[in-house]
């Protein structure tokens, strides 16, 4: 079983493409408010490392996204308390 970054990796180095080697990012992600994408929030990475970074932050984004729905249908007592 060959590891998936060597993989890519090798590719990369034995039929390298235009494209293949950097990627322009964000510093601070879209999805926390880094929208614009001035040359203080860009960084660049290699394709790889791109990569990794977006599927840390597409696990990230789905933590908060199910956060954000139990805090919606979850249950304030305070509710339930009469106010003097």
């Amino acid at each position: 079983v060959s590891c998936p970054l060597l993989l890519q990796l090798n590719e990369i180095i034995t039929n390298p493409t235009e494209g293949q080697f950097w990627q322009a990012d964000h510093i601070k992600p879209v999805y926390s408010g880094g929208g614009q994408c001035s040359l203080e929030n860009l960084q660049t990475l290699c394709t790889v490392c791109h990569r990794e970074r977006t599927a840390q932050q597409a696990k990230e984004r789905s933590q908060l996204k199910r956060r954000s729905l139990a805090t919606k249908y979850g249950c304030d007592i305070t509710k339930f308390f009469v106010k003097m």
